[in-house]
């Protein structure tokens, strides 16, 4: 019960931590979309935070699935970075703490968050090297942190339309699908797992598929796509995120 009521106080918390400057390698900020070009609303796909993870070795540890459920809107491949963020990874570096890769449509890649002596979640198991598995690892000791995601695409608020995809183009229904490079076409889930009694509870996803903004229009040509294409009534975004 005692370590129940740490989780939760420490959930309540949490949010203040979603702030940290802790970043992937080579990835500082989200891209100025004005400066791109974009003639709309602000527009942003990149971030997506969960304001708790935790790890307490030989008691419980963090797992993310991210998976592409192949909208219509999405890229068929997205990659992205998953950091963990105000923990002692192994080793303690942006490297370290952060894991990258592509997710392709209709897959799910799994991430745990776990201290480096787990017995059973490591690098020595084969059910943890395969390429749609990751793990950040911690030292053995207590960590508490937050989860950020971000996307490496360099515009993830342009779309392609079918004449810039090879095989797609049709001259009747040219641009009529719009493709978007961003974490907002992404599903995420998780959760911190006690391994004592098979408890623990769900991570909150911030700017993802289901809390992202899908920025429609609810009145034709009342708003922007990109590059001044104009949205018709009843169409989406690709997505907001965070920002």
């Amino acid at each position: 019960m005692k370590k129940l009521s740490l989780f939760l106080m420490l959930v309540m918390f949490g949010f203040g931590m979603i702030v940290s400057t802790s970043q992937a390698a080579d990835i500082t900020q989200a891209p100025d979309l004005t400066a791109e070009g974009v003639t709309g609303p602000n527009w942003n796909g990149r971030f997506v935070i969960s304001p708790y993870a935790q790890v307490v070795p030989d008691a419980s540890y963090t797992f993310i699935g991210v998976s592409h459920p192949s909208l219509a809107t999405a890229h068929t491949s997205i990659g992205v970075v998953v950091e963990a963020l105000d923990m002692t990874t192994v080793p303690n570096t942006s490297s370290g703490r952060a894991t990258v890769f592509t997710v392709h449509a209709g897959t799910t890649h799994r991430v745990f968050i776990v201290n480096q002596g787990h017995s059973t979640i490591n690098l020595s198991n084969a059910s943890f090297t395969d390429s749609k598995t990751h793990l950040i690892t911690t030292t053995d000791a207590n960590q508490f942190g937050s989860v950020k995601v971000t996307g490496i695409g360099t515009s993830p608020n342009f779309y392609t339309s079918e004449a810039n995809r090879p095989g797609k183009y049709n001259t009747t229904t040219a641009n009529s699908l719009s493709k978007h490079d961003n974490v907002s076409q992404l599903s995420m889930w998780g959760v911190v797992y006690q391994s004592s009694n098979g408890a623990g509870f769900a991570l909150e996803f911030i700017g993802d598929m289901h809390d992202s903004n899908s920025g429609g229009c609810s009145v034709t040509n009342s708003c922007y796509e990109a590059a001044g294409t104009t949205l018709g009534q009843g169409t989406q975004s690709g997505g907001r995120g965070v920002n």
